[in-house]
C-alpha cells in the first residue's frame, strides 16, 4: 500500500527536481526525502527518477504514478480545508504569499494589531518573486498585480497601487532635479531586472525616461528602494511604501506611472473559512488605509 507520505515526497521532487529543494519544500532534511523517495521505489517496484545533468528526470513508472498521486493530493488538500472551516472561530495558521516589498513596508508593521485582535491566529508570510500555487496548498491567500485566470481560484480587488518617481536628497544635489520629462533621458536610474521588464510599469518608465542610463537593476522592491535611497538614481516606487520617508524625494509629481489593481486570491474551499475571511478583511481594511479608495 503506498504511503501519503511517501507521494507527498515523490511530488516534491517531481516539481523541485532535487532532494535539497524538495526538502526545503517540506521542511525537511534532504537524507529523509532521499529516504522515503527509496521507499515508494521499493514499494512500487520501480525507478521513478535518473538523474540529469540539470536535477532528477522522471522515468515512465514515475509517469505513470504522477497522475494517481496528484489525484491523491488535491483529495488531501480538499479534506484539510472542509476540516479548516469546520470551526467558525478564527483559529489556526494562515499562509499569505505576496511581493517583499508589501511584506516588509505594509503587512509587517500593521501585524502587531491585527494579531492582538485574533489571538487564536497566527500568520505565516512568504516574500516570494514567483506565484506560489493556492490550489496546492502552498497558500492560502496570495497577494497578486493581476487577476488570476485560473478557474479554481477567487479574486478579490483589494484596490490600486500607485507609484511614483524618487531620488535621494543626496543624487538630487548631485545631478540636478528633473523640472520636465525630457530632463529624465540625463539621468541614472534604478530598475526591477531584466525579468521584470515586462511590467507595465517597467514599460511606462523606460519608455518616459527613453535614452537615460540605466545604473542599478534589482530583483526585490527592498534592493530598489535602497539603491533609490543610497543615491544610484531615480526609481519608480510605490508611493505608499516611502511616504515620509525623508530618504526619498519625489520628482516630477504630475508624472506618474500607471497603477495597478491590488487582488487577494485564495481557493474557493477557504474562502468562508473563519481565519481566511479574517485576513481578507484585515487586507483590505489595511490597503484602504494605505492607498486609499481605488
Amino acid at each position: 500500500m503506498l504511503a501519503w507520505d511517501d507521494l507527498r515526497v515523490f511530488l516534491a521532487v517531481h516539481r523541485a527536481r532535487s532532494h535539497a529543494a524538495a526538502g526545503r519544500a517540506l521542511h525537511v532534511a534532504p537524507t529523509t526525502v532521499g529516504r522515503r523517495l527509496a521507499a515508494l521505489e521499493a514499494a512500487v517496484g520501480a525507478r521513478l527518477f535518473t538523474r540529469g545533468p540539470e536535477g532528477f528526470l522522471t522515468t515512465e513508472a514515475s509517469r505513470a504514478l504522477l497522475a494517481r498521486a496528484e489525484r491523491m493530493e488535491a483529495e488531501v488538500l480538499e479534506a484539510e480545508r472542509e476540516l479548516a472551516g469546520a470551526d467558525a472561530r478564527p483559529t489556526g495558521t494562515v499562509l499569505i504569499t505576496t511581493g517583499d516589498g508589501f511584506a516588509t513596508y505594509i503587512l509587517a508593521p500593521a501585524l502587531p494589531a491585527f494579531l492582538a485582535a485574533h489571538p487564536g491566529l497566527s500568520v505565516e508570510v512568504r516574500a516570494e518573486g514567483r506565484a506560489l500555487d493556492i490550489s496546492r496548498g502552498e497558500a492560502d491567500v496570495a497577494l497578486r498585480l493581476f487577476r488570476p485566470r485560473e478557474r479554481s481560484l477567487v479574486a478579490r480587488r483589494l484596490g490600486v497601487e500607485r507609484y511614483g518617481l524618487f531620488a535621494a536628497p543626496a543624487y538630487l544635489a548631485r545631478r540636478g532635479t528633473p523640472r520636465v520629462a525630457r530632463d529624465l533621458a540625463g539621468h541614472d536610474l534604478v530598475l526591477y531586472d531584466r525579468e521584470l521588464d515586462r511590467l507595465r510599469t517597467q514599460i511606462w518608465f523606460r519608455q518616459a525616461a527613453a535614452g537615460a542610463r540605466i545604473a542599478v537593476r534589482a530583483n526585490t522592491t527592498t534592493l530598489l528602494q535602497a539603491a533609490c535611497a543610497a543615491g544610484a538614481g531615480i526609481a519608480s516606487l510605490t508611493a505608499s511604501y516611502v511616504r515620509g520617508d525623508p530618504r526619498y524625494v519625489r520628482v516630477l509629481p504630475r508624472l506618474e506611472p500607471p497603477p495597478n489593481d491590488l487582488w487577494a486570491v485564495t481557493h474557493p474551499d477557504l474562502r468562508s473559512t473563519a481565519r481566511v475571511a479574517a485576513i481578507l478583511r484585515f487586507l483590505e481594511q489595511l490597503v484602504r488605509e494605505v492607498e486609499g479608495a481605488g
